[in-house]
């Protein structure tokens, strides 16, 4: 639908008549007028998209208000960044300097608003000739938060168990002749079945199970998936077999400079000798897994390898063949009942809902993907007959046009979101695929593109990220992978059909495309979402015209592509780059010119040292230069005043220490040296709610909490050691001054924990990682105010 595109757009028109109306005079009335009439061709959108698949005229006319809205959108973000430069934000001379170019700016953005009035109304007046009615429905909320959000994010039934069904006998099939059997060397056991039967969770189930994980040396899960990465996969697999005493960092980089061959090797020396449980997931192709093969030992270990496939003949030496079953009937109805029931106790089905649902548990065919994701539908209805008839006639139009009972359950499940929602789940497929995705980083990117809008009082954007990621996950169209130690989301995921529907409609709606070493010339004459595939062995070539409209681009592989300044420079409206995982070396100083950047991701890659011009991106609000190897900072991360976000690492280097004290928008600041936190830092840091410090032996912990106790929005503080084998400071007084901190992470070898009267007062939870106590700490424990101990 187009409503995505007018949202984002209608959001960000409103913003600007609120922040910049000084800005605007002679072109406000209509700025106002576009605003308003885009807001008014959003309740004509609905009636549209329910007749579009009989008519083409109306699947046309959708396209040309997607299309228009994209070129207002546009043309305003232009039009901001040109007044909002580093030149023009000054004082009043400096206003006045450069009043000529505004007045330039004004009178451009004034005509080009004209021709967008004029393709407006030419498709107002097809509107009529098409009989399109106004539902008076995609209405944006004024608060931004979704309707009964709260009545949704109660029930977080995602936190307690996965309602799995249906699958006791394959796990204990699979214990009993491949996990278990009385082969004693390496044996090979494949899961197949089609897409959403639950090949996966089957597999994740025995590989969690109590038994297989006492009953092996080694166990490790990779996802293979139809992009077939060898050299990324066969780290993956090496870094889950790390030694507890390994230094990670420094096998990254080893591995770094191997080929293919010797990573092979690699990981079959680290499995020599050992008995060991893998799971290669969503293999594709049987020439991927031989290649896959080699790398494993074949000795008399009882070692196991575990494959899921869509196909049958992917490693047909496998000793076993596992073929997932559709549920059954009864089966089904279970299944049915967890998930459309979340909210009530007895999970019953009301008799008069009961032969709805049955009818359109009928449509599943027994697949759990469609079934978990329709009993994620119907909750939201609210045992509504009226709402459940609904879905039913949905379900049976969508299927008309599918043909497939999932591809219709996914797509009706899309259909029936709100635009907020909507904008949200099209981002998922800029990540990879059977990627576990960091929520942080999830609600980050959704709220550098402008999909969140600005919270109430104490409600920050990210709360209301967070929501959003919550009723995802409450719809089923989200899985969860790991939770935090506070009852939050850590990492998810996305069923690869799911991700694969989130692709199909971002291509649609928002104008992504996925470049490959295959296929690198632009599909696509305005794209505005970018997922990059890359290897330093192919050189992509990207058209400098094209490149101006986008907002993110993805890079994945492995790569160091600089690229010219001209190149860097031509991303006139980027709001989003990302290079984690990447390889980069060098970041070049033309980043600089890249004003519009909200979200700059380096984390894990090898630059040695970040331009100096980084200090005039005073948009970015998240910089992730995280787990790099040794990197040199320059001071400039003072200026960049938007920042919301800043992560870093132990290992970063700099001439003098690093200035943060004006960053007064700043939430989260993890992790840097002590030496680089001075006592005047926290006059200005307001918001700041996280912070870590890597501390040295002999650092003065008394003197640092002072400085902390400043912070008054504090509440999650990290210490922890500086070296592998370091030890936090013998003494940790001091930490009784900070009232307002209630998470407290302690990481590092010490002798006894701090006493209770010398810990933070207000505490809730204390976590502890390889502190390798000489004491009892049970004493210290039993005498804190109630808190969640976590031990590590």
């Amino acid at each position: 639908m187009a409503e995505v595109a007018i949202l984002s757009t209608v959001t960000k028109l409103g913003d600007l008549l609120i922040q910049k109306v000084g800005f605007l005079h002679g072109v406000e009335e209509q700025v106002t007028w576009m605003k308003d009439e885009l807001q008014r061709m959003q309740c004509f959108l609905k009636d549209a998209a329910e007749k579009q698949a009989n008519d083409e005229r109306i699947r046309n006319w959708i396209s040309d208000i997607r299309d228009v809205t994209q070129d207002a959108d546009d043309v305003i973000e232009t039009f901001i960044l040109k007044v909002d430069t580093p030149k023009s934000t000054g004082g009043l001379l400096s206003r006045c300097r450069y009043l000529p170019n505004h007045l330039y700016h004004l009178n451009k953005v004034g005509k080009e608003i004209e021709t967008i009035r004029a393709r407006l109304e030419d498709i107002e007046r097809s509107r009529d000739r098409f009989g399109i009615r106004n539902l008076g429905e995609g209405m944006v909320l004024p608060s931004g938060r979704l309707e009964d959000v709260e009545w949704r994010r109660r029930l977080a039934h995602w936190q307690k168990d996965k309602h799995v069904v249906g699958l006791k006998e394959d796990v204990e099939l699979l214990l009993g002749k491949a996990v278990f059997d009385e082969r004693k060397d390496l044996s090979v056991a494949t899961i197949v079945g089609m897409g959403g039967s639950g090949k996966s969770t089957l597999a994740r189930i025995v590989y969690n199970h109590g038994d297989v994980a006492a009953g092996f040396d080694r166990r490790a899960w990779v996802c293979v998936s139809s992009d077939f990465r060898p050299k990324e996969i066969i780290k993956q697999l090496v870094l889950q077999l790390l030694e507890p005493a390994e230094d990670k960092l420094k096998v990254v980089e080893t591995m770094e400079k191997l080929e293919v061959p010797s990573l092979q090797q690699m990981l079959h020396q680290r499995l020599q000798g050992k008995r060991y449980f893998i799971v290669l997931d969503d293999v594709w192709e049987d020439a991927h897994w031989e290649f896959l093969a080699s790398a494993f030992p074949h000795e008399d270990k009882t070692s196991r390898l575990l494959l899921t496939s869509r196909s049958r003949d992917i490693a047909s030496c496998a000793q076993y063949v596992h073929e997932m079953k559709t549920l059954d009937p009864n089966q089904s109805w279970e299944l049915f009942l967890n998930k459309a029931f979340i909210d009530n106790n007895d999970g019953k089905c009301p008799k008069e809902l009961e032969s709805i649902g049955r009818e359109i548990l009928r449509k599943c065919n027994g697949l759990p993907l469609a079934i978990t994701v329709v009993g994620g539908l119907l909750a939201k209805q609210r045992q509504s007959k009226t709402g459940w008839e609904k879905v039913l006639k949905e379900m049976n139009s969508h299927l008309g046009r599918s043909g497939s009972s999932v591809s219709a359950t996914l797509e009706l499940s899309y259909h029936n979101l709100p635009p907020q929602l909507k904008s949200c789940f099209l981002c998922l497929g800029f990540f990879k695929e059977d990627a576990a995705i960091r929520a942080e980083k999830l609600v980050q990117v959704w709220i550098a593109e402008g999909l969140i809008p600005e919270g109430g009082g104490e409600e920050t954007m990210e709360d209301i990220a967070r929501s959003y990621l919550d009723e995802l996950i409450n719809r089923n169209l989200v899985q969860v992978n790991d939770m935090s130690k506070d009852d939050r989301v850590k990492t998810c995921h996305v069923h690869d059909l799911l991700r694969e529907l989130s692709i199909r409609k971002a291509k649609e709606e928002i104008s992504f495309e996925i470049l490959t070493e295959e296929a690198n010339s632009q599909s696509l004459n305005k794209p505005r979402h970018r997922a990059v595939y890359y290897n330093r062995e192919r050189v992509m070539v990207y058209s400098k015209n094209q490149n101006k409209h986008l907002r993110s681009v993805f890079f994945y592989g492995t790569g160091d592509f600089a690229g010219t300044p001209s190149y860097w420079t031509s991303f006139e409206l980027l709001r989003v780059l990302d290079f984690e995982d990447f390889g980069l070396r060098v970041l070049p100083d033309a980043i600089g010119g890249l004003i519009g950047l909200r979200y700059l991701g380096l984390r894990n890659n090898w630059i040695r040292e970040l331009p100096s011009s980084l200090g005039l991106l005073i948009n970015l609000e998240v910089l992730d230069i995280a787990l790099n190897h040794y990197v040199k900072v320059p001071n400039v991360i003072w200026k960049m005043d938007s920042l919301r976000h800043l992560y870093m690492s132990k290992k970063i280097q700099s001439d003098t220490p690093l200035k943060f004290d004006t960053l007064k928008n700043l939430q989260t600041l993890t992790v840097i040296p002590v030496a680089q936190w001075t006592p005047d830092h926290p006059a200005q840091m307001t918001s700041l709610r996280k912070l870590g410090i890597c501390l040295k032996e002999d650092s003065d912990v008394t003197k640092l909490c002072a400085s902390l106790a400043m912070l008054e929005n504090l509440v999650c503080l990290n210490l922890r050691k500086n070296g592998f084998f370091g030890r936090l400071p013998r003494s940790l007084d001091g930490l009784g001054v900070l009232h307002r901190v209630t998470q407290l992470k302690l990481q590092g070898k010490m002798t006894t924990l701090p006493s209770a009267n010398n810990s933070p007062p207000n505490l809730t939870r204390l976590t502890l990682v390889r502190t390798k106590l000489d004491q009892d700490p049970m004493p210290v424990l039993e005498k804190l105010p109630v808190i969640v101990p976590q031990i590590g």
